[in-house]
């Protein structure tokens, strides 16, 4: 393997040298504090829920206390009609009960009421039993009657009465109050929880799903790219590396060897083209060969017969037979030549009409007319000049295989006006493609030859060297009319 260029070096250490946060921990961190946040949900919640099963459980204390408070005072009833003192002591029964209810929530129910409603509550409550106690203790007569009866004593049990249970009613329906507030509160707190873990959720799915799916999408472009035959090397877009900068890495690998196969591939078709030309090459030199040999025959068995001047022009057409010779050798060893791909400014004209040179013999043998149209003044194009000469010369060999019966190869060039480009149209009048085959004709090994003419490969070379220095290649083509090739090449700055 060809050691990579500096640059392919410069591409994958800037790849490699950023510090590291890999795919998997960022997924773990995701989770993480999804995790904590939904487990500061679930707290608060329960925390909601404690706090609403202590109210209503504080609910039903004050429920409770409230029911001794409203069956003492219906026992107290009870006695000012009967007058039996059972009803008292019934009373005095239900009044400890409620007292015991009341110390034992007693901060509860100091939370609820205000201190002065809380106090006057005990106060009240402690005169109500006092009261049911020295009514109970003195010698009362029955029914409402009684010789015995003491009107102010009673006044003051009914006021008494009257109080603790107004007090004890405001308790209950205070703390039913504060158990709907906190209900009120709690539905609030989780439908916002819902609304904020939501957008959590939504924040972290599509974050993640950014920061894979981005560079995901990247490397099917780049595969594109290669695939189209741009070969330029991948740069880090983000200041971390991943698991998808291995993988850039690995494609810029990949690049590199690519680049050289391509190469590889490059030369091979052109040995293949070469072998296409072989028989044509052999006319090319046999025919100054033999004019030299003539010549040269004839001048040693008849030179006291010739003149200086005859003498002279037969050297001189040996000479121009030599040349004639060399021209067509020199232009095989430049086409065969290997060298790494440079652009250079180079004339259209000039390029084709060399490669016209190279085919010349095919086109005699196959009848085929050669018809050009070069635009005056035409620019120079930015291509490299064996890479390109390799594309006519396939696109050349192939119109002239699609008119096995003779035609006509016409070779067009113009300045596209309206954009950087030169645009060179390649025209025969052969046989014409297939449109079902039309999308496939770049595609590489496939070929509409019969086995053993053609190996699939030379339009997918092409193709790619076109792409490769910035070009654009296409074809149209009608069964039975003939099949145009259009090439948009780039046209050379003013400064090369």
């Amino acid at each position: 393997m060809v050691p990579p260029e500096e640059g392919d070096h410069s591409a994958e250490k800037l790849l490699a040298e950023r510090p590291s946060l890999s795919i998997r921990s960022r997924i773990v961190v995701a989770f993480v504090l999804s995790f904590l946040f939904s487990l500061g949900i679930a707290g608060t919640s329960m925390l909601f829920i404690l706090r609403l099963d202590n109210r209503q459980m504080f609910l039903g204390q004050a429920r409770n206390f409230t029911y001794e408070i409203q069956e003492a005072r219906r026992y107290e009833k009870n006695f000012f009609l009967y007058g039996a003192k059972s009803d008292l002591y019934e009373a005095q029964n239900n009044i400890n009960a409620a007292s015991n209810i009341l110390q034992g929530a007693a901060s509860e129910m100091g939370a609820v009421l205000k201190k002065s409603d809380f106090e006057a509550l005990i106060k009240n409550l402690n005169a109500y039993r006092d009261i049911l106690r020295e009514l109970a203790s003195k010698n009362l007569g029955p029914g409402p009657d009684g010789a015995q009866r003491d009107p102010e004593l009673e006044d003051r049990l009914r006021s008494s009465g009257h109080q603790v249970l107004l007090l004890a009613t405001n308790l209950e329906s205070k703390e039913r109050d504060k158990m709907r507030a906190t209900a009120h509160t709690f539905t609030l707190v989780a439908i916002f929880s819902l609304a904020l873990d939501l957008i959590v959720m939504i924040w972290l799915a599509s974050a993640l799903t950014r920061q894979i799916l981005q560079p995901l999408g990247r490397a099917v472009e780049y595969t594109k790219r290669i695939a189209a035959g741009d070969f330029s090397l991948i740069t880090p877009r983000r200041s971390y590396r991943d698991e998808f900068s291995t993988l850039a890495i690995a494609i810029n690998r990949m690049i590199c060897e690519l680049r050289e196969k391509q190469e590889q591939l490059v030369q091979s078709r052109k040995m293949a083209a070469i072998g296409t030309l072989t028989s044509g090459i052999a006319h090319e030199l046999n025919n100054p060969l033999n004019n030299i040999g003539i010549t040269s025959e004839a001048l040693l068995h008849g030179l006291d017969d010739y003149s200086e001047e005859q003498k002279r022009k037969m050297l001189q057409d040996i000479f121009i037979e030599v040349e004639r010779a060399s021209g067509t050798v020199r232009n095989l060893l430049d086409f065969t030549r290997v060298e790494r791909p440079k652009l250079d400014s180079i004339d259209v004209e000039d390029l084709v009409r060399t490669t016209l040179h190279l085919v010349n013999n095919e086109l005699t043998i196959n009848h085929v007319a050669v018809e050009s149209a070069f635009e005056s003044r035409l620019p120079p194009i930015r291509a490299n000049l064996r890479n390109l000469q390799q594309v006519f010369l396939n696109l050349f060999l192939n119109s002239i295989q699609a008119m096995p019966g003779g035609g006509t190869l016409r070779i067009s060039a113009r300045a596209d006006r309206s954009g950087p480009w030169v645009v060179v149209d390649v025209v025969d009048t052969g046989c014409g493609i297939a449109p079902e085959n039309l999308p496939k004709i770049f595609d590489p090994f496939f070929t509409t030859k019969e086995e053993g003419k053609g190996t699939g490969l030379g339009l997918s070379v092409s193709y790619g060297i076109v792409q490769k220095m910035g070009g654009e290649i296409s074809v149209e083509s009608e069964v039975g009319k003939g099949t145009t090739f259009h090439l948009h090449l780039a046209k050379a700055s003013e400064t090369e």
